[in-house]
């Protein structure tokens, strides 16, 4: 199963369709009048899609990518309706989640043949503040028990509404990094708890409990069925301690696999958000590959990017080496965030595969070749 995806925003859905309806002297007219009316925080760089760079990017979609993630529209709380409770009487009130962005996407990816993924269900960074203040006072049987109704409602809300997705990336970085974590006591910072298992003691951990996750896996098993796949998506594969932490929650969850006989977990999602960093080596992407592999899961590319932290040769030599090691390893998923460097959500970076003006660089169509099924 070749795919070959990218993330994508509402925002450069409806500036397509945008595109579809101008010319190119009436699009930036039209562009700017649509993002004036929409006020996104980077409106400022979807301003710089001038006609030309829309038709490059379009046509790339059109020729390479054949599965596409929303990259806010379907995650907790950010599209979530402000004057709407999460509960009534214990009931999830299910009109505070507002499906209408992601909506766009969905229907973009139906109309076009691509694959959709569903990204991302429970993240630290968005706990819901109707949820957590609807829990204030509740007994901590309440909270738990609420809390996963909660999370199952948003579950099938989004497989009734999305019932092609083949992926759910369930849950998202809850290791705790000990880069990160020493990054911050260098720099006096406050760090995050962390349990004895390595994992992040965050809202969602002190709402549902240590394991949390485990139960996360059986009610999304039940809720979306064995055609799709469920994921674990984390970020700095590569480290060591963090790769350790992995395993314990994978192990963790076929522990319960095995004691019930029921497959939870298919794979592990490899945001793959490469820094730019000397060491990120063919050697350092090998060692990364071949741990990730022994955890005996599928493993899929899901975010992928390389920023510049050090020089351009480097950050080339990342771009260069990753398919090829990548494909050694039998990775057939990939997914780049970002369509291109004006939209990317690192728009200094130069971190993906398109340039400013929507560009393949030297290295893009080995991308295209290791994983688009278009390519055959």
């Amino acid at each position: 199963m070749r795919k070959f995806g990218s993330s994508i925003s509402y925002l450069t859905v409806d500036l397509i369709k945008i595109w579809q309806n101008c010319d190119e002297n009436s699009f930036a007219e039209a562009r700017d009048r649509y993002l004036e009316a929409a006020n996104p925080p980077d409106a400022a760089y979807y301003r710089q899609m001038d006609y030309g760079r829309m038709r490059r990017m379009i046509d790339f979609i059109d020729c390479y990518i054949d599965s596409v993630t929303c990259e806010n529209e379907m995650k907790m709380e950010i599209f979530f309706r402000e004057d709407e409770p999460a509960f009534i009487d214990d009931e999830v009130n299910t009109r505070l989640f507002d499906f209408s962005y992601a909506d766009k996407v969905y229907a973009f990816a139906r109309e076009r043949g691509l694959s959709i993924r569903i990204h991302t269900i429970v993240w630290y960074w968005h706990i819901p503040r109707q949820l957590t203040e609807y829990l204030e006072g509740r007994s901590e049987e309440d909270r738990r028990t609420l809390t996963f109704r909660f999370i199952e409602t948003f579950m099938r809300c989004l497989q009734e509404r999305y019932p092609d997705a083949y992926s759910v990336e369930l849950i998202n970085e809850i290791a705790s990094d000990p880069d990160e974590l020493r990054m911050l006591r260098e720099e006096g910072k406050p760090c995050y708890e962390v349990d004895d298992e390595g994992i992040r003691i965050d809202g969602w951990y002190r709402l549902m409990g240590k394991h949390y996750y485990v139960e996360l896996f059986r009610i999304a098993r039940e809720v979306f069925g064995d055609r799709v796949k469920l994921f674990y998506n984390d970020n700095n594969e590569g480290s060591r301690e963090k790769q350790l932490i992995f395993k314990t929650v994978i192990d963790r969850i076929r522990e319960y696999e095995r004691e019930h006989g029921v497959k939870l977990i298919d794979g592990f999602g490899m945001q793959c958000h490469f820094w730019g960093s000397a060491c990120e080596t063919r050697e350092y992407m090998e060692q990364m590959f071949e741990f990730l592999r022994g955890l005996d899961v599928e493993l899929e590319v899901t975010e992928f990017d390389v920023s510049n932290h050090s020089t351009k040769e480097i950050q080339t030599s990342i771009f260069e080496n990753f398919p090829e090691v990548a494909r050694r390893y039998g990775i057939e998923v990939f997914t780049t965030w970002g369509l291109n460097d004006t939209i990317a959500w690192l728009h200094e970076e130069e971190a993906a595969l398109l340039d400013y003006d929507g560009n393949m660089k030297s290295f893009t169509m080995k991308y295209i070749e290791a994983f688009s099924a278009k390519c055959n």
